[in-house]
C-alpha cells in the first residue's frame, strides 16, 4: 500500500524517500533521555508543514491540487459547495437539508470504505420524539427540565429549548417518511401502527422510539440511502482529512476564514485539497476512543479528529473535561467493551454485585434510573473492589423478566452475549464503566458556527451547551439532527454566510492561482514501519487517558497526563511529518485531543457531571469516602 510521504526538509522533487526522519523517530523511542533538543530541532523543521492556516505562504508549500485522480478523489474545480466531514446522523441531517431545502451542493467525506461507518450507527437505545398520550405527561417543557438536570445544571437553556423545541418536526421531516427525499425509518410500532415509546434513564416521560436495541443502525442505514441517491450530494470514501485550509484577511477588515480540507485517500495515499466556499462542517464525531475503555468502535472515528482539527487552527474548544462514561459496557477480560443500552435499566435491569445485592440506591434515590455519571462513579466504585477477575464485583440484571419479551426486545445484545457464553434470561451480566460519548467539543452557537468563519460543527463534535457535564440519554441522534439541519439553514438563509461565501471564494480562487507543491510517495516498507510505531503510540495515549484522565480524576494525576500526553503529541507530530499513513493521521488527531481533554481537566478543579476531581487522596476503604465519589462530591 502506498501513503503520501512529505519531506521534512525543504521539498526536493527527486521523489526520495524520507528513512532519516523515520529512523530518528525510532531512536527516540529506544533512548528517551536524549529525546527533548533533537525534538525540538525537528519541530522547527516541520512546523509550516503540519501547521496550515498561519498565512498564506504555508498554504503555497503544502497545497497540492489534483484533477482527475482516481478512486474516489474529487474533481476540485467545484469549489462552490459545502464540504462536510462525517456521514453520522449530523452530517447526513445538515447534508440533506442543504441540497433539497437550499439546493446547494454538497460533499461528503467519509473516513471509512462505507457511509455507515460512523458512531451514530452503533447507537442501540432509541431517539427522543414526542409522546402525544395525555397520560405520559410528556412536553417540551418535561424534556427541557430533564436535559438541565442530567446535566447537573450546566447546561445552556437556549440550546435545551432548541433540541426540546424543534426536536419532534426534525424526527418527523428527515426520519419518518414526510419527505421522499428524505428517510422513513421502520420504528417499532404496536398492533395499530402507533409508535412504541419507552422510558430511559433520567426521562420523567417514555418518549423514546427505537427500532429493537439498533436504532442507530436503522437511521443510519437509511438516513445515508437518501443521502447517496440525492442528486446533489457527492460523497467520498476511504477518506481522512488531516487538517483545516484557512485564509487570514488581516490586510483587510475581514476575519479570517475557512477554505476547506486537505485530505488523504487510504487507499491510494494521494493528498489533494477540497475547497469549499460556502463552508466546511465538522461532524466526525467525539473522542471516546481515545481511551483503553471504550464503547465506541475501533477505527478512525472516535478518535477525536474534529477536535485536533480544530485545536491545529486555533479554533476555539470547550467543556472537553466533560467525557461521558457509560456505566454498563459488557466486561469481558481481553475483549472490546460492548454497550448495554441505558434501555435495559429502563425496562428494569438492577445493578448487583457478586454477593446480588443490588447497590444502585447506595448512591442516589433514583437507582439505576440516576443520571449517568453517578450510576457510572457508582459501578465503577463497585469494580474497584474486584480483587480479580474472577471475583468482578458490577453486574447489571435482568433476568426477572420474561425470557422471549428480552430477547424480543433486545435481540442484538441477546446475540452478542449469547456469543460470550452468557445467558441474560438467566444470570447476570459483568460491566464496567467506559468512555462513551463527549459532552464538550468545538464552541459552536445555535447555527453550528465556530470562532472562525466559513467553519461548522454539529453533533458530537460540537460543544452547543446542550449537554452542560452530562449527556441525557438518548439526545445524541436528535442533536445531530437538529443541529445538523441547523447549519445547513444558516448556511442557505443568512445574509452573513452570502457575504462569506464572497470573501471565500475569492480567496480560493487566488490560492488555487498561486499553484502548489507535488506530493511524494512513501515505500510501503518504511510506511509499515510508521504505522506500527503509530499503534504503539495510541496504546500508550489510551491507558493514559483511562489512568489519569477517567471516571474518577485527581490534580497529581492530571498532571502527570499533561506530561506523558505532550510528549506523545509531539512524537505524533513528527511521525505524521514524516509519513502520512491513516494510523499516524490518526495518531496525531488522538495525540491533540487527549491532550486538549487533559489540559480542560487540569484547568477545572470543580467536580460536576461527568468530570468527577478528588481532591484528596483516593483509595480510602471507607464507605463515605465510596458514596462521595460516586456522587460526585
Amino acid at each position: 500500500m502506498m501513503y503520501a510521504c512529505r519531506r521534512i526538509v525543504t521539498a526536493s522533487r527527486t521523489g526520495k524517500i524520507c528513512d532519516g526522519p523515520l529512523q530518528t523517530i525510532m531512536s527516540r523511542r529506544i533512548a528517551s533521555s536524549a529525546v527533548t533538543g533533537v525534538r525540538a530541532n525537528f519541530s522547527k523543521k516541520t512546523e509550516l508543514a503540519r501547521i496550515p492556516g498561519r498565512s498564506t505562504t504555508i498554504h503555497r508549500r503544502i497545497g497540492t491540487i489534483s484533477r482527475g485522480i482516481s478512486s474516489g478523489c474529487p474533481d476540485v474545480s467545484a469549489d462552490d459547495r459545502i464540504v462536510i466531514v462525517g456521514t453520522g446522523v449530523a452530517g447526513c441531517a445538515s447534508a440533506l437539508i442543504a441540497a433539497e431545502q437550499h439546493k446547494v451542493p454538497v460533499t461528503l467525506v467519509c473516513a471509512g470504505s462505507a457511509m455507515t461507518d460512523c458512531n451514530s450507527y452503533w447507537a442501540q437505545g432509541g431517539i427522543i420524539y414526542r409522546n402525544s398520550d395525555p397520560a405520559s405527561n410528556d412536553s417540551e417543557d418535561s424534556l427541557a427540565k430533564d436535559v438541565h438536570r442530567a446535566g447537573a445544571g450546566l447546561s445552556v437553556d437556549s440550546a435545551v429549548r432548541k433540541l426540546a423545541r424543534e426536536g419532534p418536526g426534525r424526527v418527523s421531516e428527515l426520519l419518518l417518511g414526510m419527505k421522499k427525499e428524505f428517510a422513513n425509518v421502520p420504528f417499532d410500532r404496536d398492533e395499530h401502527g402507533n409508535l412504541r415509546f419507552c422510558l430511559e434513564a433520567s426521562h420523567a416521560a417514555p418518549r423514546i422510539i427505537h427500532y429493537a436495541d439498533c436504532t442507530g443502525k436503522a437511521i443510519t442505514e437509511h438516513i445515508t440511502a437518501a443521502v447517496a441517491s440525492h442528486p446533489r450530494i457527492t460523497v467520498l470514501t476511504d477518506t481522512i482529512v488531516t487538517d483545516l485550509i484557512t485564509q487570514d484577511f488581516s490586510q483587510s477588515s475581514v476575519d479570517p476564514a475557512c477554505l476547506g480540507v486537505r485530505t488523504i485517500n487510504k487507499k491510494t495515499g494521494v493528498s489533494s485539497s477540497l475547497f469549499a466556499s460556502r463552508g466546511t462542517v465538522l461532524a466526525s464525531g467525539g473522542l471516546g476512543g481515545i481511551y483503553e475503555h471504550s464503547t465506541n468502535p475501533l477505527g478512525f472515528n472516535a478518535l477525536g479528529s474534529s477536535v485536533a482539527l480544530a485545536c491545529r487552527s486555533d479554533v476555539r474548544t470547550s467543556d472537553l473535561e466533560y467525557v461521558q462514561f457509560h456505566p454498563t459496557a459488557l466486561f469481558i477480560p481481553n475483549t472490546s467493551r460492548f454497550l448495554l443500552t441505558e434501555a435495559l435499566r429502563g425496562e428494569g435491569a438492577i445493578l448487583r454485585d457478586r454477593t446480588g445485592r443490588a447497590f444502585g440506591t447506595d448512591f442516589h434515590p433514583d437507582g439505576e434510573l440516576a443520571p449517568r455519571d453517578i450510576v457510572a462513579r457508582g459501578v465503577f466504585n463497585e469494580v474497584q473492589k474486584s480483587t480479580s477477575p474472577d471475583e468482578h464485583n458490577a453486574f447489571l440484571d435482568i433476568s426477572h423478566r420474561d425470557a422471549q419479551w428480552l430477547r424480543g426486545r433486545f435481540p442484538t445484545i441477546d446475540k452478542h452475549l449469547h456469543g460470550q457464553g452468557i445467558d441474560m434470561t438467566k444470570q447476570p451480566i459483568p460491566i464496567v464503566p467506559a468512555a462513551h460519548y463527549t459532552c464538550g467539543g468545538v464552541t459552536t452557537n445555535s447555527d453550528g458556527q465556530t470562532s472562525l468563519k466559513g467553519l461548522y460543527a454539529a453533533g458530537e463534535s460540537a460543544r452547543t451547551g446542550l449537554h452542560g457535564g452530562n449527556r441525557l440519554a438518548s439526545t445524541s441522534l436528535l442533536e445531530g439532527l437538529v443541529y445538523g439541519a441547523a447549519v445547513a439553514d444558516h448556511i442557505g438563509n443568512s445574509d452573513e454566510a452570502r457575504e462569506t461565501h464572497e470573501w471565500t471564494s475569492r480567496a480560493i480562487d487566488q490560492l488555487k492561482s498561486e499553484g502548489a507543491e507535488d506530493m511524494h510517495q512513501l515505500s510501503s516498507a518504511s510506511s509499515s514501519v510508521a504505522s506500527t510505531t503509530a499503534k504503539e503510540l495510541l496504546f500508550e495515549l489510551r491507558r493514559t487517558m483511562w489512568d489519569y484522565v477517567g471516571v474518577v480524576r485527581t490534580p497529581t494525576g492530571l498532571s502527570t497526563a499533561l506530561s506523558d500526553l505532550r510528549g506523545i503529541r509531539e512524537e505524533a507530530e513528527d511521525l505524521f511529518a514524516t509519513c502520512i499513513t491513516a494510523e499516524t493521521a490518526g495518531l496525531r488527531d488522538a495525540a491533540y485531543a487527549g491532550e486538549a481533554v487533559a489540559l480542560a481537566a487540569h484547568s477545572n478543579r470543580v467536580s460536576a457531571g461527568a468530570h468527577c476531581v478528588v481532591l484528596e487522596d483516593y483509595g480510602s476503604d471507607s464507605d463515605s469516602d465510596s458514596e462521595s465519589v460516586a456522587a460526585g462530591a
